[in-house]
């Protein structure tokens, strides 16, 4: 059941959740995979869905869920799993039945699926730190409650990574042995940082980032359009992605990645007036979000500049019109660009320990700038 009304720890906030997607944009080929499966009628017990945030592995997971929950419990056929419900009909199996069992998921009251994510803290008011044992053993529970009207079960974890290690082993054990005619949906961001023994029992299914026409079309969907002129911009930083866009659209992210852009044009000598003031407007708590976006615009910006001098600075490779007299200028050949690969290594990694440890944004930001500076003197 869904805990309170309050917004899910699978969710982004302020938008809807991934269950009440009606389209699924993009991901063909991982659709056409899924379904020559189903229809061999050897469906594997545990599909490890994977691809970058934001980019529909958890609408993914849970239009199966929605497909296998659906079909008649005798004689399975294929059918159109992605598409809108209204315009999925199975002759096989009664509508209102189905709408009925459609609605049971929604709610996530269906007694064929299970939901595992991190749970709300009642005490703290926050969501856990991580999938807990107890939310794993929840598993048992529902394997061993015997479903009166048969057919498949379904179970979802959003996401694998979240789990601690106890709650892992717990779920390594159940996969070792699955129950029958289950089908476990496992979301995962990054799918290297798993058990080696969890995910060679599992199929895995690896999404792709989202091209321009798909991602716009999803943002559509809900009720977002890109501006005309930061099409080119959003579709590049937001890697396909729509959770990634969300947050860069929320946070004006275009004009933020361009004003990095300029502080970088003023190297090797920034202008400290200008950067304290914009260091300013990152204080406080109520923008944390927004202080994280600009750190991952900060990753992205040398690790695109140091990409740009190894390959070349060509229109294929992709370079925004308001990179290339700064590109080409930080960093004109593969040589130079090995001193900003490495910057972007340890400052990936520092920005990553000052946002864990709460360390001042004005100090993080401004050392973060300083240690571009020194390396663009360096690279000189």
């Amino acid at each position: 059941m869904i805990e309170n009304n309050l917004v899910l720890s699978d969710q982004i906030e302020g938008y809807p959740h991934p269950k009440f997607t009606e389209t699924l944009f993009g991901h063909q080929l991982a659709r056409q995979e899924f379904i020559s499966c189903f229809k061999s009628g050897k469906l594997h017990h545990a599909w490890l869905i994977t691809g970058k945030k934001g980019i529909g592995k958890a609408t993914f997971a849970w239009q199966i869920a929605k497909f296998l929950l659906t079909q008649p419990i005798s004689s399975p056929g294929p059918n159109e799993l992605f598409e809108n419900a209204v315009e999925n009909q199975n002759c096989e199996i009664d509508e209102n039945l189905k709408k009925a069992i459609t609605a049971r998921i929604l709610a996530e009251a269906e007694p064929r699926l299970a939901i595992i994510r991190k749970s709300f803290d009642e005490k703290r008011k926050t969501f856990r730190s991580s999938i807990r044992i107890d939310e794993i053993r929840h598993l048992k529970t529902f394997f061993s409650l015997s479903v009166s009207d048969g057919g498949s079960r379904v179970a979802i974890i959003d996401c694998v990574e979240d789990m601690n290690t106890n709650a892992a082993n717990a779920l390594l054990k159940t996969l070792e042995e699955p129950p029958k005619n289950t089908v476990f949906l496992l979301i995962s961001h990054s799918p290297q940082s798993l058990l080696a023994t969890i995910k060679s029992r599992c199929r895995e299914l690896r999404l792709s980032s989202l091209n321009e026409k798909d991602l716009t079309s999803a943002l559509k969907q809900i009720n977002l359009t890109i501006p005309d002129d930061d099409i080119e911009i959003y579709s590049l930083l937001g890697s396909g992605s729509v959770g990634s866009s969300i947050r860069m659209l929320e946070h004006d992210g275009a004009d933020l990645y361009r004003m990095v852009l300029s502080f970088l044009n003023q190297l090797p000598n920034l202008n400290g007036f200008e950067l304290e003031k914009f260091i300013g407007t990152f204080s406080g708590n109520k923008n944390r979000s927004r202080l994280e976006l600009l750190i991952e615009l900060l990753n992205i910006v040398i690790a695109r500049l140091s990409k740009a001098g190894i390959t070349g600075h060509s229109p294929s490779n992709q370079i925004l019109e308001d990179e290339k007299t700064i590109f080409l200028k930080l960093c004109p050949n593969p040589n130079i660009a090995t001193k900003w690969a490495e910057l972007a290594q340890t400052q990936s990694e520092n920005l990553k320990h000052g946002l864990t440890v709460n360390l001042d944004p004005g100090s993080l930001i401004l050392d973060t700038f300083f240690r571009i500076e020194d390396c663009a003197r360096t690279v000189r």
